[in-house]
């Protein structure tokens, strides 16, 4: 259980927490404890351990980067903090010494009155973990601290409670008091100075925003961030500038810098406030730019899901050509020839779906009143990832156009009918939404070759194809409507430019 423990506290310190709203007027002045801030310390971070849901907290990344489902780190990360509590550790810090950078960097520190309960704790978690730095487990008068074990003799020698003179930490933590979660970064004065020398004037003579990394950097002297996150959503980053002037000339290079997001991605709003430049988000504002910044990932993962479907329709497709010898129909008929089931339907029996099959009454119409409820039940095969239709509606179909594999209305078509090759052969195919249809419903597909970029892509940023090969990509707009034609018929001995399907 406990062999994974960074990341569990790199989803308290890095991803979104979730923390309940809860009235914090009354909280005491916030303080780094005893060996958090040290005289080249980077950065400090606070997390109360009671303000944060995991489960909700994993939920809502999931929606975020199209990755649905239980998280196995959920119970984890919640037996961690769980047993933190019960051993009496609420508050936990994070503090990242410069003298640390190479040798692991993070030191935790946990304030608690239960030292040995935490130490075993903090114990168990590190010994399974094979990691590239040696961290150890100390206890000082207060608290149950781990730390990379060149820094050790630093805490066993109350090298860390020494005052130093940081006060931007304190001063920063308590901006941002009425946050569940605090983070703090300030350079020590001499690592500033070097910095601000170091770094280039601008970025390059190509960059058209004008950014200046030099006069950005000499003009902030540290960085206050506090955050809470569903149900009571708020964030804030506070820019510490020199003075007025240095504030203005923040502001200017934020502005810069923030060009650089792509179109698509809301850019936060910046508001100079006496000598310090602000970046407030309320909970609409947080909700739209995390979705923002989300969604390539999100339409990513989206995609290889329904890539995945297609390569099992295709798997059972073939599976259902080498018991039959022949691939299957469009849809069954009856006696009189009309339509009952789609093709979905047939392929069932092999994409472990056996018992849905056998519901079916397979000589009565889709819509009949025994296989009418069946539509409810549709496998999650043939779903496109992220789309929002209609209960038991799909469109990934069979595109049916002149000289393509399910054109007409003659004998089952094999394998060898593709002339073209099963490489250059499209079988299966995401319509556009506006062509969904019950899964269930034995319902044509039909191209014009006049239309066929416009029917077949309509408001599709992209289309998942299936080729006979069992291979499966998706194909863009940009492709000529020339080699989409050729794709999607089995006999046209067309030479196919591979650079547009790839």
């Amino acid at each position: 259980m406990f062999s994974k423990m960074f990341p569990v506290i790199a989803l308290l310190v890095c991803s979104p927490l979730v923390a309940t709203a809860q009235d914090r007027s009354t909280k005491s002045r916030l303080m780094f404890p005893s060996g958090v801030v040290m005289h080249d310390t980077i950065a400090a971070a606070h997390l109360d351990l009671t303000q944060i849901d995991v489960p909700t907290t994993v939920q809502i990344l999931s929606k975020l980067t199209g990755k649905p489902g239980e998280s196995p780190f959920v119970p984890l990360a919640e037996g961690v903090i769980k047993s933190l509590l019960d051993a009496g550790v609420k508050q936990l810090y994070v503090t990242l010494p410069g003298r640390a950078l190479l040798h692991g960097g993070v030191c935790i520190v946990a304030p608690c009155s239960d030292k040995d309960s935490v130490s075993k704790l903090f114990t168990n978690l590190l010994d399974p973990i094979s990691l590239p730095y040696k961290f150890d487990v100390l206890e000082t008068e207060h608290a149950v601290v781990i730390c990379p074990a060149v820094m050790a003799s630093e805490y066993q020698n109350n090298g860390s409670r020494e005052q130093v003179d940081r006060d931007e930490f304190n001063a920063g933590l308590q901006s941002m008091a009425s946050f569940a979660h605090q983070a703090v970064i300030s350079l020590p004065a001499d690592i500033h100075q070097e910095l601000t020398l170091l770094w280039p004037e601008k970025l390059s003579d190509h960059d058209p925003t004008g950014f200046s990394p030099q006069r950005w950097v000499a003009s902030v002297r540290s960085i206050s961030m506090g955050w809470d996150f569903p149900p009571a959503t708020a964030l804030e980053l506070r820019f510490q500038c020199t003075d007025h002037d240095g504030a203005t000339a923040c502001e200017q290079e934020m502005s810069k810098l923030l060009m650089m997001i792509p179109p698509g991605i809301v850019r936060p709003k910046l508001s100079v406030d006496s000598n310090n430049v602000v970046i407030k988000a309320d909970p609409e504002e947080i909700n739209v730019f995390l979705k923002s910044i989300s969604k390539p990932a999100r339409q990513d993962a989206q995609r290889r899901q329904t890539i995945n479907n297609f390569k099992q329709l295709a798997l059972a497709i073939h599976n259902f050509h080498g018991k039959h010898g022949f691939l299957p129909g469009k849809y069954t008929v009856d006696a009189e020839g009309r339509p009952l089931l789609s093709w979905r339907v047939a392929l069932l029996p092999y994409l472990d779906q056996a018992s849905l099959y056998a519901k079916f009454k397979l000589d009565e119409p889709w819509d009949s009143e025994r296989n009418r409820p069946l539509s409810e039940q549709m496998p999650q095969v043939f779903e496109v990832a992220g789309d929002d239709l209609a209960a038991g509606h799909s469109r990934i179909r069979l595109p049916v156009i002149a000289g393509g594999l399910w054109a007409g209305e003659g004998p089952p078509r094999t394998l060898r009918n593709m002339i073209d090759g099963t490489s250059n052969t499209v079988w299966i195919a995401t319509a556009p939404p506006s062509a969904a249809v019950t899964w269930t419903k034995p319902d044509d597909w039909k191209l014009e070759e006049a239309k066929l970029s416009d029917q077949f892509f309509a408001d599709q940023s992209d289309a998942i194809v299936s080729f006979a090969d069992g291979s499966a990509r998706a194909l863009t707009p940009t492709i000529a409507a020339e080699t989409l034609k050729a794709l999607l018929t089995m006999a046209g001995g067309e030479v196919v430019p591979q650079d547009e399907v790839k």
